[in-house]
């Protein structure tokens, strides 16, 4: 657990800068393949910032769409 704990600090301190995050660690979070991520930004209207060959993705643009995808609970 304590090595869970620790990459999630490492994630937020190191990769994520302001308010983007790289490529890779989106495609690793949702689990998705180089294909997907082709598209993943035009697909959810996420925006991106491209400096040279890396692409970074609008971080609050994510968590949009975490709450767009939120499902009450009914019991």
């Amino acid at each position: 657990m304590d090595s869970k704990n620790n990459n999630k600090a490492d994630l937020s301190s190191s990769q994520i800068m302001g308010d983007w995050v790289p490529r890779k660690v989106v495609q690793d979070f949702f689990n998705y393949g180089n294909t997907k991520m082709s598209t993943f930004a035009t697909d959810y209207n996420v925006r991106i910032s491209k400096v040279g060959k890396r692409i970074f993705y609008k971080y609050s643009d994510i968590l949009r769409l975490m709450d767009d995808g939120l499902c009450e609970n009914s019991n």
